[in-house]
């Protein structure tokens, strides 16, 4: 379990906590293909002015494949599935995998896929 808090520690009216609790692994299918899984609970309560949201959840799903081209080379490619729930009509738990920056706005959605592939070399 990760647990992590943010206050304001100025006014003392605002805090958020999340819990996240994760299962993964990985598979060597051959000495040059892996296989990859992973699960993310993370459950949110938010405290904003003296009003308290009920919890929040997310469930976070992964899949990776990974295929070496050479000992520093390899082909990747990955997709991550997060579905929020809960809160209410003040804090909707919308998806947010795919713009951690803030670069796009918020999410505008509660359910968001992200799919990621690229060739990595390592120097």
């Amino acid at each position: 379990m990760d647990s992590t808090r943010f206050d304001n520690g100025r006014r003392g009216d605002y805090s958020n906590v999340f819990n996240n609790y994760e299962v993964n692994g990985r598979y060597f299918l051959t000495p040059a293909l892996a296989l990859g899984a992973a699960y993310t609970y993370t459950t949110g309560k938010i405290s904003d002015f003296g009003l308290t949201s009920s919890t929040l959840k997310w469930h976070q799903f992964g899949l990776q494949a990974d295929y070496a081209l050479s000992k520093r080379t390899d082909f990747h490619i990955e997709t991550v599935a997060q579905i929020g729930s809960g809160g209410n009509d003040n804090f909707t738990p919308l998806a947010a995998i795919a713009n951690s920056n803030g670069a796009f706005g918020p999410p505008s959605s509660s359910r968001q896929v992200l799919v990621n592939t690229g060739i990595r070399h390592r120097f």
